[in-house]
């Protein structure tokens, strides 16, 4: 006991001084020093230290009641952030934590204008005795409080604020506007109570039907893991599209509450229209109650707008955009996946195709793996895959698609599936890290049956579901050596071709390049035809550097159409600087049936089948005939006289300050320059048919006839050469006829004298010619003719 009582004045002594440290550490704590004070003394606040704010409330004033919205700050959550919740109306609510931080970031850096004396201050005259606007902050020990009262008289829109403990200040219009913040605003804008991630499914009804989806055992990120659980035509457990299924998750993210409505409001719009679609989310968690959203409904004030009501887990309504809706009253055969392998390219990490024997030849098998961003050949052979011819192969897999889904109950034998001729598996590795309980691989079977009239079943073994889909197409799932060609159909420079010839059923047309590298034309042959030197070019170009999308087959045998091909393209080439006699002479393609965007295609006789681009078809496709046989300079017209079908003429005549129309005002000078611009401007789309116009180019008669009459005759340009022909007597005419859509632009067709082919202009350039003439200009869907 001794030792405890000599020591004891001294620990007594030590505890006092703690004591007296933690007191002056807790008044610090709210003090501001000297260099704080100095750093901040134009701002609104004295002091500012983030990480201290806990509180934050926010009160408005209002015709009624006062509105206020009470933040208070979280503990720290799994992402090591501690998020706000905000307390309207004594419910409390995630905070929208952008505009919050926005707030925080606009009082932090708040300065005054000026200070207003203390003996100038009159609360009530200042606006500040019944403030528009109240912030108090909590910040460690200190206690801030903010007020926005009336209008100062300078800087114009300025007005009063008082900091408590501060004084009087004038901030600007700005400053104010953004410290102007509705309590509503505060509340998190977030509809939908659960993500995507935290679902085991989902179910629609309303528009669309019944549909109800849920996670399926192969995962997969985003909407790749779905499958129906009911409701899909062909039958429970059908995989669902990833694309749809992205589409309402999209859909689910885009319900941002852009007002949020009382509820006695809500249910009033709500019955007006009734819910065209009720949401419900089933999260994973067991524990969770399901999310139940029901949408529809004309929103008050938003003609654009729906109405949302969120019924569980907890109970909001708002106003949500009405785009929102569509994907998600789709009907549920928009659901079903008609792909054969749901995986997307740069996933997939291995292919293996085994073929038995089936009047095959004899069992063979395929393998290929990618090795970082190359692929690696494994059999039937050991060798490196260049990565164009890699990617190619797997990607023609991926773009199979079913024509329809057989229901899961028939019979595999009838549809040459029991047993199967060949058997295709892919394995692919998700981008996204899987989902606990998921797969770390994905692995897709798919069981090829025998051809049939035409036709080829496939069983996916990850749903069951029997796909029917056309026999040529079948042809990219049952890759072979010729599938790994080098992607390169002809490697030649464009100025090696001194003559081109494309038949079409009907139609042979024959160029040949001139001395100067010209094109002209040889075939067909009739009056004022020319080539067109771009799109002789293009195609020149096309061909020389034609590359495959991919291999089909070793050769056509009688399918993919090329028995009969639906065009032929040739090439004659001038012979490969120091190549000698070995150098290629010729290029030939033929183009039969369409495949997807592409057509089944060869490279000479009997060679083996590829898929052409396109670009290809659609370049040797057309008319190669000169495209600017309606343009004309203004400076080399005297006169030009429309003539509508029904109506009377009008006149426009040349002079030296520019097109004027005859007999009529100044203010007709406008559309004289609109005509002027656009005869200089009449490039046709294309040729679109050789010799008397048809009926439905509404070319007997025209709509509008343009007569030309030109300054001076101008010379008749050399044979082949550009330039649209002139006759000799200085005029010519332009007949201009019924609208229609020609390769995805509005036109009108066209046929000018002196050119023995009828043409497709954009109606875009003839509107001044039509509207000067008062005729109304065709409108017509624009379409892939």
């Amino acid at each position: 006991m001794r030792p405890l009582r000599r020591h004891a004045t001294t620990l007594i002594l030590v505890a006092l001084a703690a004591a007296a440290a933690v007191v002056l550490l807790v008044l610090d704590r709210g003090s501001v020093s000297t260099d704080e004070a100095e750093r901040r003394r134009r701002n609104l606040f004295e002091a500012w230290r983030p990480d201290e704010i806990t509180e934050l409330t926010v009160t408005m004033a209002s015709p009624g009641a006062p509105q206020t919205a009470r933040l208070t700050r979280g503990e720290v959550n799994d992402a090591g952030q501690r998020p706000w919740n905000v307390e309207i109306d004594g419910q409390r609510y995630p905070a929208d934590e952008p505009t919050v931080d926005q707030l925080l970031g606009t009082l932090e850096f708040a300065t005054a204008e000026r200070r207003v004396s203390a003996e100038a201050v009159d609360a009530a005259a200042l606006g500040l005795a019944s403030p528009r606007l109240t912030i108090a902050l909590a910040m460690g020990p200190r206690r801030e409080r903010l007020l926005l009262g009336g209008s100062a008289p300078t800087p114009p829109g300025a007005v009063y604020a008082e900091v408590a403990g501060r004084g009087v200040f004038v901030i600007t219009k700005q400053l104010a506007a953004a410290l102007d913040v509705p309590p509503d605003r505060l509340r998190s804008r977030s509809f939908v109570p659960y993500l995507a991630t935290e679902l085991s499914g989902l179910t629609l009804d309303g528009d669309g039907g019944p549909r109800r989806f849920s996670r399926a055992p192969w995962g997969g990120g985003r909407g790749a893991g779905f499958r129906f659980a009911e409701g899909a035509p062909e039958g429970s457990g059908v995989r669902v599209s990833a694309e749809a299924m992205d589409r309402v998750l999209s859909a689910l993210g885009r319900l941002q509450a852009d007002g949020f409505l009382p509820d006695e409001v809500a249910q009033q719009a709500a019955a007006s229209g009734g819910p065209r679609v009720t949401l419900t989310l089933l999260p994973s968690d067991p524990s969770a109650k399901p999310g139940v959203i029901e949408l529809g409904g004309a929103c008050p004030d938003r003609p654009d707008h729906v109405v949302a009501v969120r019924r569980e887990p907890t109970r909001a309504a708002a106003c949500v955009h009405e785009s929102a809706l569509e994907p998600l009253t789709e009907d549920a055969s928009r659901f079903v996946d008609l792909a054969l392998v749901g995986a997307p390219l740069d996933e997939v990490a291995e292919v293996k195709l085994a073929v038995g024997d089936r009047g095959e030849g004899g069992a063979r098998s395929l393998e290929l793996a990618r090795a970082g961003s190359e692929w690696h050949l494994r059999a039937p052979e050991d060798r490196p895959v260049p990565t164009e011819t890699g990617r190619a192969l797997v990607q023609a897999i991926l773009d199979v698609r079913a024509t329809r889904l057989l229901p899961t109950a028939s019979d595999p034998r009838a549809l040459g599936l029991d047993p199967p001729r060949a058997t295709l598996r892919v394995l692919s590795t998700p981008a996204e890290s899987p989902r606990e309980g998921e797969p770390q691989e994905r692995l897709e079977t798919l069981e090829i049956g025998a051809e049939q009239a035409g036709v080829v079943h496939v069983r996916r073994l990850e749903d069951g579901a029997i796909a029917e889909i056309p026999a040529a197409a079948a042809g990219a799932l049952l890759p072979s050596d010729v599938s790994l060609r080098s992607m390169q159909v002809f490697d030649f420079p464009p100025d090696r071709i001194s003559a081109l010839r494309i038949e079409r059923p009907g139609l042979v047309q024959r160029l040949r390049r001139t001395g100067d590298g010209a094109w002209q034309l040889v075939e067909p042959s009739g009056e004022g035809l020319a080539a067109d030197n771009a799109l002789a070019e293009e195609l020149a170009e096309l061909l020389g550097g034609l590359k495959a999308e991919r291999w089909v087959a070793p050769d056509p045998g009688q399918g993919y159409g090329l028995a009969a091909p639906r065009l032929v393209v040739e090439a004659e080439l001038s012979p490969a600087p120091d190549a000698g006699d070995a150098a290629a002479r010729a290029a030939r393609v033929e183009i039969g049936a369409r495949a997807g965007a592409g057509s089944f295609a060869r490279a000479g006789d009997g060679a083996a089948v590829f898929v052409a681009p396109p670009a290809l078809e659609t370049a040797a496709g057309r008319l190669l005939l000169r495209r600017d046989v309606f343009a004309v300079a203004p400076e080399d017209i005297a006169r030009v006289t429309l003539t509508p079908a029904s109506g009377k003429p009008v006149v426009l005549e040349a002079s030296p300050g520019g097109f004027t129309v005859a007999g009529a005002a100044d203010h007709a000078s406008t559309a004289a320059a609109g005509v002027r611009d656009a005869l200089a401007d009449l490039r046709a789309e294309g040729a679109v048919a050789l010799g008397k116009p048809e009926q439905h180019h509404g070319l007997t008669p025209p709509r509008l006839r343009i007569a030309v009459d030109l300054a001076r005759p101008a010379a008749a340009p050399a044979e082949g050469g550009a330039g649209a022909p002139r006759p000799p007597g200085g005029s010519f005419t332009i007949a201009i006829g019924a609208g229609d859509a020609f390769r995805g632009t509005n036109v009108v067709y066209a046929r000018r004298d002196g050119v023995n082919a009828v043409y497709a202009i954009a109606q875009s350039r003839v509107r001044p010619l039509l509207e000067a003439a008062g005729v109304a200009a065709a409108a017509a869907p624009a379409g892939p003719r």
